[in-house]
């Protein structure tokens, strides 16, 4: 199997509704948030970002709810059909990658940092994180129970990077399905509470290859 091209999309997501992908809150200290975001844990940072894992497993996910194809009690494609809108591009168990012959994952998505001016405006402190206050109802007393939930603000931007390997024979369908999985994030959700209105967001000066694309090209894409 020979590699023939390294391609990249590169961009920024732009934030649209405040964005939470939750941190572990096993250290929280006294008059702590118990729903914090993930930050860089360097001390000197502690910038909010958006690690690759995220958004690469929810790329994955919306393309397996998108074609039905599931492991057995909804876990994910491991199929190894070199066929498969799935496992070529997002990757399988070693055990598959062993045993077939889909080579190498195609895709890889780097961690998203705060964009320059963002950045730029984090460190000056002028850049604070919201706290959206939810209340769970216990439906027989009526009772509220308010959770703080840590938030990204809406308008903060972060650069993506993705790269995404072209073997020799591979379809051209494999990079139009990581094309797909952007286009249907945006009208979906990333992180959690996703279905409360948090985590809408948008792909923004996106260059494939270099190129500038236009700034509805997602729009168009094709997804039924």
């Amino acid at each position: 199997m020979k590699l023939e091209k390294i391609r990249q999309i590169k961009g920024k997501i732009a934030i649209v509704t405040g964005l939470h992908i939750g941190a572990s809150n096993e250290t929280i200290e006294i008059g702590g948030i118990d729903n914090p975001i993930i930050k860089d844990p360097l001390p000197e940072s502690r910038a909010p970002y958006i690690p690759g894992s995220s958004l690469k497993g929810k790329f994955r996910s919306l393309i397996e709810i998108k074609e039905g194809r599931f492991g057995k009690n909804g876990t994910p494609c491991d199929c190894g059909n070199p066929g498969c809108p799935v496992c070529p591009v997002f990757g399988t168990s070693a055990a598959v990658k062993k045993s077939g012959d889909l080579g190498p994952t195609r895709i890889v998505v780097r961690d998203a940092r705060l964009s320059k001016e963002w950045k730029k405006r984090f460190e000056e402190g002028d850049l604070p994180m919201e706290i959206k206050y939810e209340n769970a109802i216990n439906r027989i007393s009526g009772k509220a129970n308010p959770r703080p939930l840590e938030r990204v603000p809406a308008g903060v931007t972060f650069d993506f990077n993705i790269s995404f390997k072209v073997f020799e024979d591979d379809p051209e369908d494999y990079f139009k399905t990581v094309l797909e999985a952007m286009r249907m994030l945006e009208m979906d959700a990333l992180g959690g509470s996703g279905s409360r209105g948090c985590g809408q967001i948008k792909f923004a000066e996106v260059f494939i290859d270099g190129e500038k694309q236009p700034d509805d090209f997602l729009e168009k894409i094709d997804i039924n």
